[in-house]
């Protein structure tokens, strides 16, 4: 997919604003590749697209394919600081630069052949798909040549290509912040519950055996679903649906509540949205006892709102507004709680985003009208809070002025888009937790998903480690997935269950520690008051209860908050053996 004149065709990009750097081509006989591009970076820019080297790519590529960027690299001048190397993304060169996939990789002082694969997150487009050696965060000199890229179509499994080695700190099996975590998880998440039994006549069940197990945690580890696959009468995703039934406390609308797909589902106008749709999928989730999060009231960033002239746009507050009040209205009775602004920094440094054109106090004021059109929990949703640098420092500045203001959000959602070369050890994660729990101590991991360029095995330790991370501090609420299922989502490399739904080395994770290990299932008897008492995680229970040949069956809400006196459920016995 190289096309052969590939050296000559190749752009070079530096910032202007901060970043510097030079770029050329070298030719070497001797001790590595003949030719190649050199690219020397002085000065480090605020984004990794500071400084980029693009090189144009030719050839089909189709959602889904599997394909493998081979090159060799190495690093003449290293950074002072960290490890050489950058990331490499394949995108589109269209509204948004849609990614094919990327990864990152690192460099050394001689020569070595880099192989990083991707299943292609969407379809190339013929023309406007390169490939960009992203390079702005470190100051470095780098020399990369023999660039090769092949898709293998779904001729091959991702696993099966070669892929870089890549470790992270604290991924070792007797990691001494894993022992404190799960210490923390026995104290914070797992509490002794007291339930009180008794007949129709309120007179105590004693002596009854009884199983306690917890159907739905309280904490709301969960994924995006769409609406789409829960149309009246569908059977093609009913593997989907019963994936999400046994293994998600919780959801969240991945496009059907976003501006424009709403509006659009009122009309009819766009195949894959349908209010139909979203009031069946309200109404299964309610069914089944899964809270749905609201995504989202308000973009912080340029998206469909935007003119071409931002500034003299006098319709933009109206617009933004408006959908907030559509949403509420449209979603709101099965809504859980409400991301209230989507991105409020954004991604560009200094930020642009609607505040900059709205005034500085537009974000307290759409968070005061949301509490005037609903009661439910508002949320910031923003991306890249766990790395060092400037998205992370302007949301933290970023909420600190909205309680400053009086209209503090009541919680804080962190974006998890991870890839190969931007893992974040957990001590550090809990780190930051910590940084945005004293400022507003509720916090959720809203869109988590990780490429690690083929290592499953990378994959699944992440995911366990992350999981355990989060659940281990007192303030997360939840943790949900953005890409789980390999044949919806943006990142099919990143998903727990395969297109046939069978699951991933992630997905066994998931499934051993969300649905097994921290999934209440107790058998005990109830003493002479009919109480009975168990320690276990908060959530819905299912209760059975047996004594002298007769059943009952109840459910019972054990919040994380519990009273210590004993609750009191009275039970209906079903039958006589």
């Amino acid at each position: 997919m190289v096309p052969a004149d590939a050296l000559a065709k190749a752009s070079f990009h530096a910032s202007a604003e901060i970043a510097t750097g030079t770029y050329g081509r070298f030719k070497h006989t001797a001790d590595g590749p003949a030719e190649g591009w050199s690219i020397d970076v002085q000065q480090t820019g605020a984004r990794l697209w500071s400084v980029q080297l693009s090189i144009p790519i030719t050839g089909p590529v189709a959602t889904g394919d599997a394909v493998l960027i081979s090159f060799m690299a190495r690093c003449p001048r290293p950074p002072p600081q960290g490890t050489p190397g950058g990331v490499i993304a394949i995108e589109n060169k269209t509204p948004g630069n849609p990614k094919l996939g990327m990864g990152g990789f690192t460099a050394h002082d001689r020569w070595q052949r880099i192989d990083l694969p991707f299943l292609a997150g969407v379809d190339a487009i013929s023309g406007k798909t390169v490939l960009a050696f992203q390079l702005g965060e470190k100051p470095q000199r780098l020399e990369i040549a023999d660039l090769r890229i092949v898709n293998y179509a779904r001729s091959v499994k991702l696993a099966d290509l070669p892929h870089a080695t890549v470790y992270y700190e604290g991924r070792e099996a007797d990691a001494a912040w894993r022992r404190e975590a799960l210490a923390r998880i026995e104290r914070h998440r797992v509490r002794e519950f007291a339930v009180r039994l008794v007949d129709d006549a309120g007179d105590p069940v004693r002596a009854a055996a009884v199983r306690a197990r917890l159907r739905r945690h309280e904490f709301l580890f969960g994924g995006t679903i769409k609406a789409e696959f829960f149309k009246p009468g569908d059977t093609a995703w009913q593997r989907y649906r019963d994936t999400v039934d046994r293994h998600f406390s919780g959801v969240v609308f991945e496009n059907d509540l976003k501006p424009g797909n709403l509006a659009a589902s009122l009309t009819d106008t766009d195949p894959h949205v349908r209010r139909e749709w979203t009031t069946a999928a309200s109404a299964w989730c309610r069914d089944r006892d899964l809270p749905i999060r609201g995504h989202y009231l308000v973009p912080g960033v340029w998206g469909s709102f935007a003119s071409r002239d931002r500034k003299d746009d006098a319709t933009l507050r109206d617009r933004l507004v408006g959908h907030m009040r559509l949403a509420v209205q449209e979603a709101g009775p099965f809504i859980h709680d409400w991301d209230v602004v989507n991105h409020p920094v954004g991604w560009m440094n200094p930020p642009q985003t609607v505040r900059d054109v709205l005034g500085a106090g537009f974000y307290a004021d759409v968070i005061r009208e949301a509490r005037r059109l609903t009661t439910k929990p508002l949320w910031l949703n923003e991306d890249r809070t766990f790395n060092p640098g400037f998205q992370q420092e302007h949301y933290l500045a970023c909420v600190q002025e909205l309680v400053a203001a009086g209209a503090p959000p009541d919680g804080i959602g962190i974006q998890g888009h991870f890839h190969s070369g931007s893992l974040v050890p957990p001590a550090e994660m809990l780190a930051v937790s910590e940084r945005f729990a004293a400022v507003v101590p509720a916090l959720m991991l809203t869109e988590w998903d990780v490429m690690t360029n083929g290592d499953e095995q990378l994959q699944a330790d992440y995911l366990r480690d992350t999981l355990i991370m989060a659940y281990s501090h007192p303030a997360y609420r939840g943790f949900l997935m953005w890409v789980w299922w390999e044949g919806a989502g943006w990142r099919p490399e990143a998903a727990l269950f395969r297109r046939d739904g069978t699951e991933k080395p992630n997905g066994k994770i998931w499934r051993e520690w969300v649905s097994e290990r921290w999934r209440t299932d107790a058998r005990i008897s109830s003493d002479d008051d009919g109480v009975v008492r168990f320690r276990g995680h908060a959530g819905l229970y299912d209760l059975t209860v047996e004594r002298d040949g007769q059943r009952a069956v109840a459910e019972h809400r054990l919040p994380q908050a519990a009273p210590v006196a004993p609750a009191t459920v009275k039970l209906l016995w079903e039958q006589r053996r």
